[in-house]
């Protein structure tokens, strides 16, 4: 009888990245997005992006015609203009900065209040800050996961900010459907990393669509019980 042979894992791994792009579980409702941090700046702001990895946050907002945008990250493979630990920007002068984008960052910084106190000094007088921070959200090491900041959290954390904004995105179906995903997974794995990559791609494509209940309850008055991510946008105070 003929021998077949299973291919080898490299393939196997090639064929499945080379499948659709299962959807995302991120969703904010119209309506209840953050503002644009960069809307009103001078055309020739000076915007530090802390954290930017490769992905760059600050790519789907409207970035002044001239601004000149220098990305600060830990990971010299992220190829940021500035290897840095957010804890020590201290090769930055005091007050360069017209505005400071953090997203995903804050919780895995082991002090965020020193974090926020170098973005506050980097800053000009007037200069804006936005930052985004996990809530309810899974454990993600990168390279390690410390912290979760709720939705009144964040004004406390950015309290020497005078605040234009805060409240929190992804709501309560969103949220669910996230966890939902990593639960599943989790159950039906049977203790495997490999299955449970795999699982979450599978039930992504049968749950993320209920991320679009958010339309009506984002409106609901509790809704803010159960929210995915915070967001705060401020500016520091004049002496």
């Amino acid at each position: 009888m003929p021998q077949f042979s299973s291919p080898p894992e490299g393939q196997l791994r090639r064929i499945y990245h080379r499948l659709p792009t299962p959807p995302s579980t991120n969703y904010c409702a119209p309506g209840h997005d953050h503002p644009d941090p960069f809307d009103g700046l001078p055309s020739a702001a000076v915007i530090y992006d802390i954290g930017s990895k490769r992905v760059h946050e600050y790519e789907r907002w409207r970035v002044p015609a001239e601004a000149r945008v220098v990305r600060i990250d830990i990971d010299p493979a992220a190829e940021p203009d500035i290897v840095a630990d957010a804890h020590d920007l201290s090769m930055i002068a005091d007050g360069a900065a017209d505005c400071v984008v953090s997203v995903c960052v804050i919780e895995h910084c082991e002090r965020p209040d020193v974090v926020i106190e170098e973005f506050y000094r980097i800053l000009k007088p007037g200069g804006r800050l936005f930052i985004g921070v996990p809530f309810m959200f899974p454990y993600h090491a990168d390279p390690h996961d410390h912290w979760r900041v709720s939705h009144t959290g964040i004004d406390h954390l950015c309290r020497q900010f005078h605040k234009s904004g805060s409240g929190f995105i992804r709501g309560p179906a969103s949220c669910v459907a996230h966890f939902n995903i990593h639960f599943l997974a989790l159950l039906f794995s049977f203790y495997s990393p490999v299955l449970y990559g795999i699982l979450i791609d599978a039930f992504k494509w049968l749950l993320a669509w209920t991320k679009y209940l958010d339309r009506w309850l984002i409106r609901h008055p509790m809704a803010h019980v159960i929210h995915s991510g915070v967001w705060f946008l401020g500016t520091k105070p004049w002496p």
